[in-house]
């Protein structure tokens, strides 16, 4: 009985460790630094780790997973809340309809891939804020931040991609 409900604890556990992951890195992006740059033109850590887990993994990171992503996006920023949640909403659709063309493919192609994607989330984003602020962002910001991003993302896919093969490989 007692090695029953470990084990369900074990694998409750590891269906849960992509989005544990995802808010522990997001979280990590947003530690302070004495930088101008840096605070306004962070890398989008959270679309990178939402990208990652729905081509490798989309069976553990679902919509709700997602939500709460996005939640906890919005918690450790200063940018309007909900507008993370919205730009991980739109790379979860953009996703799961290009998925058919990602799925499989080596790394420089889904490096190219979020080089496509990350664009129109972070106009989507900076529409919302410009919106909210009722005027119009600096573009420069946008610009950067996609540019970080695009930097960033092999250490953030390579982070992953290690939880992955880890300790998800065996359980599908």
């Amino acid at each position: 009985m007692r090695e029953d409900w470990q084990e369900t604890a074990g694998r409750q556990f590891l269906r849960f460790l992509p989005l544990l992951v995802s808010a522990v890195l997001i979280l990590f992006s947003f530690l302070p630094l004495k930088s101008d740059i840096a605070d306004n033109a962070r890398p989008e850590i959270g679309l990178m780790c939402v990208y990652f887990w729905l081509v490798y993994r989309p069976d553990l990171f679902n919509l709700g997973v997602v939500f709460v992503l996005g939640m906890v996006a919005d918690a450790a920023s200063s940018a309007p809340f909900g507008s993370g949640l919205a730009v991980m909403l739109v790379m979860y659709l953009m996703v799961t309809n290009l998925i058919k063309y990602l799925n499989g493919r080596t790394f420089i192609v889904l490096w190219v891939g979020i080089a496509a994607l990350l664009p129109v989330c972070l106009l989507v984003r900076w529409l919302l804020v410009s919106v909210y602020y009722e005027q119009m962002m600096p573009v420069s910001l946008v610009f950067f931040s996609y540019l970080t991003s695009l930097a960033c993302y092999p250490l953030v896919g390579g982070l992953n991609a290690w939880v992955l093969n880890s300790f998800l490989q065996d359980d599908r």
